[in-house]
């Protein structure tokens, strides 16, 4: 697997399939505690490369290939791998998926660079999510996050290490709470309604907060946070077939 040193000098693993006949360029982000090689992200290649469109996807820096730094990096960092690789590697229009942390991040850059991502798909999107983290953090959390600077983080679906510096960054980083989002291009949100850690309603609260015209939901009534399922992989594929 190839590997990109990011200006961060964070190396971490990284593919790049360029589209043909000036198609838009997919780059896919992964969720926290995540990485970028499992199914989802196999599926939107697989869909990609079979629609002419190029695909970007890595690692953000200390998750799967680089998991070892995982304490040394926070939300600034994989926010400027994204915007990094939007400004240096991809050439022409994107597409932005992010999966779970990844969709936020996917909002993030589609405000940033509203001339250049030409759509944006959320799968179990969890913009702002760390303020769901410190709305519940005990006690005993709160003691361990101010003497080791870190606290586990558990929940139906997963565990998180969430350390100081990723919640610095990231609620310095979250979108507001009062009044819209500047996403112009088209959205799909795709949302597992057994989902523990986003809470399917809440995906109603971004699509009302989100500009653009078009703000397709998908409710899948079986799937969970990770959409794994062979229902959600189809719902995937089909919600990128508005791009050609």
């Amino acid at each position: 697997m190839q590997k990109y040193t990011f200006k961060t000098q964070f190396a971490t693993d990284f593919e790049h399939i360029k589209p043909k006949n000036n198609c838009p360029t997919i780059l896919y982000l992964h969720g926290f505690c995540s990485n970028a090689w499992g199914r989802k992200p196999e599926v939107v290649k697989e869909t990609a490369i079979a629609k002419g469109l190029g695909f970007v996807r890595f690692d953000f820096a200390g998750h799967g290939s680089d998991i070892e730094n995982f304490t040394r990096v926070d939300f600034d960092t994989w926010k400027s791998q994204v915007f990094e690789v939007i400004e240096d590697i991809i050439q022409g229009d994107v597409i932005m998926i992010g999966s779970s942390m990844g969709g936020w991040l996917a909002m993030t850059a589609a405000i940033k660079y509203p001339q250049r991502v030409r759509g944006l798909v959320g799968l179990a999107a969890a913009p702002n999510f760390v303020k769901r983290f410190m709305n519940i953090v005990t006690d005993e959390q709160k003691q361990q996050l101010e003497r080791k600077g870190s606290f586990e983080f558990v929940n139906n679906d997963f565990s998180y290490t969430i350390t100081s510096r990723f919640i610095t960054t990231a609620l310095a980083a979250c979108l507001p709470e009062d009044g819209s989002w500047p996403i112009k291009c088209p959205t799909v949100l795709l949302q597992g309604m057994k989902d523990a850690s986003v809470p399917w309603r809440e995906v109603l609260r971004y699509a009302e907060k989100i500009e653009s015209d078009y703000v397709i939901v998908k409710l899948l009534k079986n799937s969970n946070h990770r959409l794994n399922d062979d229902e959600a992989a189809a719902e995937i594929k089909n919600s990128l077939s508005i791009w050609k």
